[in-house]
């Protein structure tokens, strides 16, 4: 267990790593397995215009870090690994030049020899007394219970971080997956299923290797897009307990059940505008399907990529076409599925980009979404 360690969401943690790499902290995250922390911080570093170095303490020796030995003029000294920027001074005075980033991966399995040199690191950005052009110090580690073939780190290390504990938060996950364009059959069931999002494997069983997080469902749904053309149900659900195991993907074979069903009403309200039957898409999970099946054809649209100014003109004029045939029909069903829908895929990028605010029935619905959001 990790005592007195403050828990964070992901919105709070990509708060405090956007903080400490623009200010020169170091900041140590801990976190179950699967959960993007490493992920995050290269995010962080990108948005940031920072470029960064990657470490991975799990896989390295003491002179992977610490450099080998060489005889200079009669003295030894260490050469600088390749990974580490070494500091130059004539690049001092370069206006605005950003440092790097150093991100330190898998900090909780350091080799006990690794834990001094990274202590020069996190203090003193050098390694062997010879100065590294590092800002700032990005560590993650898995939580100890975890059975990651974590162990203790030192003090002195873990004193010059800011250390916190990340605990996925289904709505922080659900903002970045509309934006990373991951399948929304997987980001739908998981709004209505948000407890599915992280499964730890149960205390005591060394042998649930296969189990729900955010980096598996996001597999899964990666995979999803990759699937044959026509597959079927049964391909689909074992490609999914593959990535999020067994339980979990039983569940979610319903979810890909009401797909099945649904899809041609789907293409007839996304083509020609014509609206589902209600007695075909009677229950809640069909409508939300049906929602989220018909926003993701408009953002399956607004992601292509024209090669000219008519292909350009006419992806506008598809887009224009599937916002008023999909809230067209959005505007007749309870707000709860429309707020589900378009969170769950809709960018406002995408949003201001084709001007969807124009459409009468598109913004009909996003002022209810508003009202129901804020609790009125």
């Amino acid at each position: 267990m990790l005592t007195g360690i403050v828990s964070i969401d992901q919105a709070t943690l990509k708060e405090m790593l956007r903080f400490s790499i623009s200010a020169g902290e170091n900041l140590l995250t801990f976190g179950p397995a699967g959960t993007g922390k490493t992920e995050m911080a290269m995010q962080a570093c990108e948005e940031l215009g920072y470029e960064f170095c990657y470490l991975n303490l799990s896989v390295l020796e003491a002179p992977d870090l610490m450099g080998l030995p060489q005889i200079v003029n009669d003295q030894t000294v260490y050469a600088l690994p390749q990974m580490l920027p070494q500091h130059r001074p004539e690049y001092d005075g370069i206006p605005n030049r950003k440092k790097r980033i150093l991100l330190i991966d898998e900090a909780d399995k350091a080799k006990p020899e690794l834990q001094n040199p990274c202590l020069e690191l996190l203090q003193f950005r050098s390694i062997n007394g010879r100065k590294l052009d590092i800002h700032s110090c990005i560590a993650t580690g898995n939580l100890p219970e975890e059975g990651a073939f974590s162990q203790p780190m030192s003090h002195a290390l873990t004193n010059r971080c800011l250390i916190y504990r990340v605990q996925p938060a289904f709505e922080p996950w659900q903002d970045w997956a509309a934006s990373a364009g991951v399948n929304p059959l997987i980001v739908g069931y998981l709004s209505r299923n948000q407890e599915m999002l992280l499964q730890p494997p149960p205390d005591g069983d060394d042998t649930a290797y296969c189990h729900a997080s955010p980096r598996a469902w996001t597999k899964a749904a990666r995979a999803l897009d990759a699937a044959p053309r026509g597959a079927g149900v049964d391909f689909q659900t074992l490609v999914v307990a593959g990535c999020v195991g067994q339980g979990p993907a039983v569940k979610f074979r319903v979810w890909l059940e009401h797909f099945r069903h649904i899809e041609p009403l789907v293409d007839e309200l996304i083509k020609n505008g014509k609206h589902p039957d209600p007695s075909a898409i009677h229950g809640p999970d069909k409508v939300m399907v049906t929602a989220l099946s018909a926003c993701g054809a408009l953002m399956a649209e607004t992601r292509k990529t024209p090669s000219d100014a008519g292909e350009k003109k006419k992806q506008k004029e598809n887009v224009d076409r599937l916002v008023k045939h999909t809230f067209g029909w959005m505007k007749r069903v309870p707000t709860e599925y429309s707020v589900g829908a378009v969170k769950s895929v809709l960018t406002m990028d995408a949003i201001k980009q084709f001007t969807m605010t124009d459409n009468p029935d598109f913004m009909e619905v996003f002022h209810h979404i508003r009202r129901a959001m804020k609790g009125g």
